[in-house]
């Protein structure tokens, strides 16, 4: 049963709450964005392999800058970058959406779609950098990551619904530039929200100088190795539930079975936020990846569509429990003056694995071979909890 008082405490929290819609309305462009270019490009020219490159791109663009965007975060604080993203994505957006719909060339398109991914409001690591001061020392941390963590399930589970829209009315590129207009407003909001206003420059930070920055942590490398292998699981169990339904006549099922493990893993990161667990959060994070993989194993094992939903469903459950924890495990073993590089390189990893995972399980459940990508995601998530076993020595260090 979910016990919802805890999630009431965390957002009667003023400063909490007054950062926490700016930022889910700046984080629509995570499922929308790179989804509204695929269809846009589709529509445009009947190309598959085009739209894929350039929404690619802008998946590329996203995940490379990310880390030096955290890094100056850390260094500067949020607001210069905050200004400047809020301007120019939205802009960059337009003029992607112009470039496309008039026909220019599709070099323009890829050089626009990687700055649009390099210039998007880097609003989630800044959100969950102040988690800790919004709420310092208060039991409610846990369930203010609970909530942020929520919060990209919500927006994976909305942004594909409303690009999709814009595409049945007949305007793909709209759903492109409503992207870019919920990436720049919301960023222009959450410049004067509380989470903004409560950085403040680490002593030292100014004049510290590292090429690695926070990857000389330990405990942050080892957080992203496991988290690239869990990210691989995500993009391998995708690739094999839409080749599944293929196989069982029913292509147009993938929305509605990846749908539906959306609800599930909501509901599970629901229910994890809702209680306090006994053992360490290190335990947690690792546990949760061994049910995954258990749960996803069985996955192969469905004969039929009934079965799917079914064991899908069932699968998804723990998974947005993993990012909950892996969320309060980066606070705990970043580097002083380091947390919004940290969550920023967390999030690198998750586009990479994501990336990958999609790549090889397209590769793997060639032939009518479905089971064998969905295995290997179960494989993925197993050798990530193994990987993590090194973690809980970190914590706190």
């Amino acid at each position: 049963m979910i016990r919802l008082e805890p999630y009431r405490r965390a957002l009667a929290e003023a400063g909490f709450r007054r950062s926490l819609l700016p930022s889910v309305i700046a984080r629509l462009p995570l499922g929308m964005a790179s989804l509204s270019l695929l269809l846009a490009i589709q529509a445009q020219t009947s190309s598959n392999s085009l739209a894929g490159v350039v929404s690619g791109v802008y998946v590329l663009g996203l995940g490379i800058v990310a880390p030096l965007v955290g890094r100056g975060i850390d260094r500067f604080g949020p607001k210069p970058l905050l200004r400047l993203t809020a301007l120019v994505y939205p802009a960059v957006m337009a003029l992607l959406a112009w470039a496309i719909g008039s026909g220019q060339p599709v070099w323009l398109w890829v050089l626009l779609s990687l700055l649009a991914g390099m210039t998007l409001p880097q609003v989630t690591a800044q959100m969950r950098s102040a988690i800790p001061k919004l709420l310092a020392g208060r039991a409610e941390q846990q369930v203010a990551f609970t909530i942020d963590t929520l919060v990209i399930e919500v927006v994976f589970m909305t942004g594909p619904p409303l690009a999709g829209l814009f595409l049945a009315l007949g305007y793909p590129l709209a759903a492109t530039l409503a992207a870019g207009a919920c990436g720049g407003l919301g960023a222009a909001w959450f410049l004067h929200s509380p989470a903004v206003a409560s950085w403040a420059p680490h002593p030292g930070r100014a004049s510290e100088r590292s090429l690695a920055g926070a990857l000389r942590e330990p405990g942050l490398r080892a957080i992203l190795v496991t988290c690239l292998f869990y990210a691989i699981c995500f993009g391998l169990f995708e690739a094999g539930i839409a080749s599944y339904c293929n196989q069982l006549g029913a292509p147009h099922h993938t929305g509605w079975v990846l749908g539906l493990t959306s609800v599930t893993s909501a509901t599970g990161v629901l229910l994890y936020g809702s209680r306090d667990w006994p053992g360490r959060l290190a335990a947690h994070y690792r546990l949760g990846m061994l049910l995954t993989a258990a749960l996803i194993a069985l996955c192969a094992a469905a004969n039929d569509l009934v079965a799917l939903y079914l064991l899908a469903a069932l699968a998804s459950t723990p998974m947005a429990t993993v990012l909950a924890a892996q969320n309060m495990l980066v606070v705990k073993v970043a580097p002083a003056g380091r947390v919004a590089e940290c969550y920023t390189w967390v999030g690198t990893a998750l586009l990479f694995g994501v990336s990958a995972g999609l790549s090889a399980g397209g590769l793997l459940s060639g032939n009518d071979s479905a089971q064998l990508a969905i295995a290997a995601a179960g494989a993925s998530a197993a050798i990530g909890a193994l990987l993590a076993r090194g973690i809980a020595r970190h914590q706190g260090a």
